[in-house]
């Protein structure tokens, strides 16, 4: 490393030359911009005679190394303004009385730019010379070629950690870990396989240098995309905060350009890879992912608009944009994610990258997670189930690389007992380690801090009071900051000139680090050279400069279009801007919401409550919670409350009223009030919904029907239907939401309330042209749930087996319906023969019901469970399982239950005990209005059964033709031959209730 040169007296001055090429036809030149770029760094600008530009840089302090700084910046700023001509940098001492033109070093800047002219770099790097390249530390990206040396960049990752005291370091140490990293990589290419890895330390230990190497090393790979997310204390729990960050870089953009440039950009890159077919999804859904809507009201944009009414369905449609982009992008070349401060991340990051890891294992990407030791508070099980995931835990720097590290900096004249001291004290913390070279560089080590945090009060104390106040302002927005907004904290008491020198002075004195692109264009962005280093600045803060500090960065951000929610509402409640931060708690509320993390919803929400907000955000935060409470949260006694204010503070029928209706009508279910949940359901139909709560309306009339449904209320489910349905058919051509609840309510009840499975299998099929375009797996699981059951209820059991068998997710995915899968297929199997599969399936789902304390779920599995075992002969165990199902059904499936149990005690020959269960059933049938899983035909060939069995034979004959007559009537509604005889001869109560009718009656079937 070249050493920098002693300034002494006047004798000699030191010259940098930045030397632009002559201009050639093509050559694109912004000239104003140029000046621009110059003025900062330089006012002696001139034009030679060979058609060059020249500019000077004149040594105004006595550090080589910050002038070489100031050259290279100078130089890559003009590099940006002045495309296709050559470059160069060079640096030399010049005597006081040389005149600028007959100094060499013009001269050595002359031969490198035509040098430089004729190689393939000139259009993308800086020629340097010798000088100068050895004064630039590892900042910048220098680079020795055939061409010679060239300056390409000021690098973007950590650079600041990289060097001490100006000298570029090695990463000492780490070879292990670093070759680790190299690996894992090599092999998640040459497989190709995903790959995770989570490095772990204590603050201070090198995680982000650890990065920064691996990282430095990996550019030079040009087959790898390197995609960066970044942690930071302001942002922490953001949602999708850091892959939003890593889609912002891999996508072009930088999250501030205006709307309409953002859309194209992402238009653009998505089109580069992503097959056509799905080009416009996955655009629309990383635009959500990223914080750049798209207007989605064209026809086209149905599924972009029915995400929006859907928080599950958002989340699903932004977790694929987010798969099928990356698997496009790997196709072409291998991604390696980084992520640092993983412990201030999101939990929507986590998820998503979780779902990829899985669902994306065999494509070429690694993911690596840099993080303190308290992520797994934070996300207790990261990634535990991904085999393809390993953390590596960050060991203390052992003594030897301490030393190398020592000698790096000090020189090789430092003596061992300093060496062994400072080795000693760090305790193999790298971060406190350094600062225990810069003190001892300084000559300030008789009396050295005992620990890492003193270390840091240490540091800062050494700094001017200008320096200090800089820094503290800087530290109020968090890791990063941006010098427009430092300007507006210093207000009056520091020129915005001044803050710009004293950023540049803390950026040299390794405090900050400047970063080469910025966020809000026209700001140049800054971040602390290390997390410990702002939480000491952070510290010495007074309480009341606290909050005037986040109110003007919160206003600051605000202005430049942030679009971080959380970090809004952080500064603004700190900054005692209730009001505001209450409506930027709601905003990260529904973030939260569109990616179905429950939790945070409602943490955020409350948050926003806490700021005692006015009236009409107060509502909206209610209803958001009440959002989150309906979508899964166990409700707690609080929500209830809110349900309840929310229906007496707004309009029947509006959107927050439409919000608290569906909590309300769970909350009331859970607590038993079945008389005021039937009174309120009721009003449902007086209520006129607005337009835009049609969808909410439908939901909440849909719920209330399956609970009147449950509570053996068919006729007055009917009577809601009917009421549902006039709401949402005015909708249904344009709200596909609202078609699909249509849809799936005649699906879900046409069977057992209407005798009609034929018209309720053609709506669940109808369900399969709304997934086609808004996709769901909501939507998919339903459709073939439905499917699968009617066609059940119409004996197409190979068809039914086949629906039903294939959708095993829907075991734990659709609610209350989560058990009527593995209750249809194990009947499905027990009707095709299949008792032993029936059995092991149906025993499944009682134990699953009984582990995870789902009374319906148990119920049910005891009752097909008793079914089967009763076709097996083994009627003792059938009539144990009968018992405890009779306690757990609901009561529209109690008559089915009771049966069952008839036709037990017919086959144990308790005659008597059959008839009265199954005239129990009967009564229980026409009061409801109708018997739950389409089992009335069995209730009915029971009853028949037992009467005959008493010697009731012209009862029994009387209740045959009846059942006869039920049954030729459904088959009157299906048009199809082949469903018309499956339901007729392949349904067992049907077959045997149509052989007793021939066999007493002698009349032939119809």
């Amino acid at each position: 490393m070249v050493k920098p040169p002693a300034i002494t007296g006047s004798e000699r001055r030191l010259l940098a030359v930045v030397l632009l090429g002559a201009a050639t036809e093509g050559t694109v030149e912004d000239a104003e911009g140029l000046r621009q770029a110059i003025k900062p760094y330089s006012d002696r600008l001139e034009s030679l005679a060979d058609g060059t530009t020249v500019a000077v840089l004149e040594a105004d302090r006595k550090i080589a190394r910050d002038q070489a700084v100031q050259a290279a910046r100078c130089a890559l700023a003009v590099r940006a303004h002045a495309k296709g001509r050559p470059m160069a940098l060079a640096m030399g001492l010049v005597e006081p009385v040389m005149k600028l033109l007959e100094g060499d070093v013009i001269d050595r800047a002359s031969w490198l730019l035509s040098h430089m002219a004729k190689t393939s770099e000139a259009l993308s790097s800086v020629a340097l010379d010798e000088m100068s390249a050895g004064l630039l530390d590892a900042r910048f990206d220098v680079v020795e070629s055939e061409a010679g040396l060239l300056l390409y960049g000021e690098r973007a990752l950590m650079p600041g950690a990289r060097t001490l005291l100006g000298r570029p370091t090695s990463c000492v140490g780490r070879d292990w870990e670093l070759t680790a990293l190299a690996g894992t990589l090599d092999a998640c290419i040459d497989e190709p396989e995903a790959r995770g890895v989570v490095v772990t330390a204590a603050a201070g230990m090198g995680k982000s240098r650890l990065a920064a190497e691996f990282v430095g090393r990996i550019q030079r790979r040009e087959e790898v995309a390197i995609w960066v997310g970044r942690g930071d204390s302001l942002r922490a729990g953001s949602t999708l905060d850091l892959l939003g960050q890593a889609l912002r870089g891999a996508l072009g953009i930088s999250g501030n350009e205006p709307l309409a440039e953002r859309r194209d950009k992402i238009r653009a890159r998505v089109g580069e890879h992503v097959p056509k077919s799905d080009q416009k999804r996955v655009a629309e859904f990383l635009g959500e992912l990223v914080g750049t809507a798209f207007p989605g009201d064209d026809e086209a944009g149905a599924a972009l608009r029915a995400a929006r009414q859907d928080a599950q369905l958002m989340s699903e449609q932004m977790r694929k944009a987010w798969m099928a982009f990356l698997k496009a992008e790997t196709s072409v070349r291998p991604v390696l994610l980084v992520l640092e401060d993983l412990h201030w991340g999101d939990f929507g990051t986590v998820r998503f990258i979780e779902t990829a890891l899985r669902d994306q294992s065999s494509l070429p990407w690694m993911v690596l997670a840099l993080a303190r030791s308290e992520v797994y508070d934070v996300f207790p099980k990261l990634w535990a189930e991904r085999r393809n995931v390993q953390e590596i835990r960050l060991k203390e720097l052992g003594r030897k690389a301490g030393e190398r590290l020592v000698r790096q900096v000090l020189g090789d004249d430092v003596g061992p007992d300093t060496i062994e001291r400072l080795v000693k004290q760090a305790e193999g913390n790298a971060f406190y380690l350094e600062e225990l070279i810069r003190a001892a560089a300084e000559g300030k080590d008789n009396a050295l801090p005992e620990t890492v945090l003193a270390m840091v009060e240490t540091r800062l104390g050494r700094l001017s009071v200008e320096a200090r106040r800089v820094l503290r302002a800087a530290s109020v927005f968090g890791q990063v900051c941006w010098e427009g907004g430092v300007t507006v904290l210093l207000g009056g008491t520091m020129r915005a000139t001044k803050v710009a020198e004293w950023l540049g002075k803390l950026v040299d004195q390794e405090a900050l680090v400047m970063r080469p692109n910025s966020r809000f264009p026209g700001e140049r962005e800054f971040t602390f050279r290390h997390a410990l280093l702002r939480e000491g600045a952070y510290a010495t803060l007074t309480d009341e400069d606290k909050r005037l500090g986040h109110r003007l960065a919160g206003e600051w951000l605000e202005q430049h279009g942030e679009g971080d929610a959380m970090a809004l509402a952080g500064h603004f409640e700190r900054g005692a801007e209730n009001a505001r931060a209450a409506g930027y708690y709601l905003r990260a509320s529904e973030q939260a919401f569109h990616i179905l993390d429950l939790h945070a919803t409602m943490a955020r929400a409350s948050l926003g409550l806490g700021c005692e907000p006015p009236h009409d955000l107060r509502l909206a935060l209610l209803g958001i919670r009440c959002d989150a409470s309906g979508q899964g949260l166990h409700l707690s006694s609080a929500v209830m409350p809110d349900a309840e204010e929310l229906m007496r503070s707004t309009p029947p029928g509006s959107v927050p009223w439409a919000k608290a209706i569906n909590v309300y009508i769970e909350g009331m279910m859970v607590a038993g009030r079945i008389g005021d949940l039937v009174a309120t359901i009721a009003q449902l139909g007086e209520i006129t919904p607005a337009p835009e709560a049609a969808g909410r309306m439908a939901l909440a009339f849909l719920s209330g029907i399956s609970v009147l449904d449950g509570l053996g209320k068919v006729p007055e489910g009917t009577a809601a239907e009917a009421r549902f349905f006039a709401v949402v058919r005015p909708t249904e051509d344009r709200d596909l939401l609202a078609r699909f609840w249509w849809n799936l309510a005649i699906a879900m009840r046409g069977s057992y309330a209407h005798d009609d499975p034929w018209t309720a299998l053609q709506h669940s099929e109808a369900i399969q042209p709304i997934y086609d375009v808004i996709g769901g797996e909501l939507f998919f699981l339903s459709m073939r749930l439905f499917v699968g059951m009617n066609r059940w209820y119409l004996g197409a059991f190979e068809a039914a087996q086949q629906a039903l068998g294939g959708i095993p997710s829907a075991d734990t995915s659709l609610g209350l319906a989560s058990s009527l899968r593995r209750f249809g297929l194990s009947w499905v199997l027990a009707d095709r023969g299949a008792l032993d599969e029936a059995r092991a399936l149906a025993t499944q789902l009682s134990e699953y019901g009984h582990e995870h304390e789902f009374p319906l779920e148990e119920g049910r599995g005891r009752w097909v469970l008793a079914e089967v075992l009763r076709r097996m002969g083994e009627l003792e165990a059938a009539d144990r399982e009968l018992q405890v199902a009779l306690e757990m059904t609901v009561p529209i499936e109690r008559a089915a239950v009771l049966a069952t149990l008839s036709a037990l005690r017919l086959a144990q020959g308790r005659a008597e005990e059959a008839l009265a269960a199954a005239e129990d059933a009967v009564s229980r049938c026409a009061t409801m209005g109708g018997c739950g899983m389409f089992r009335g035909a069995l209730v009915r060939l029971v009853h028949v059964e037992a009467l005959h069995a008493t010697g009731a034979h012209d009862a029994a004959r009387d209740a045959i033709a009846l059942a006869r007559t039920r049954l030729f009537t459904i088959a009157g509604k299906i048009p199809d031959p082949d469903y018309r005889r499956n339901f007729l001869e392949n349904v067992p109560e049907n077959a045997r209730t149509l052989t007793l009718a021939r066999t007493w009656l002698g009349e032939p079937d119809r």
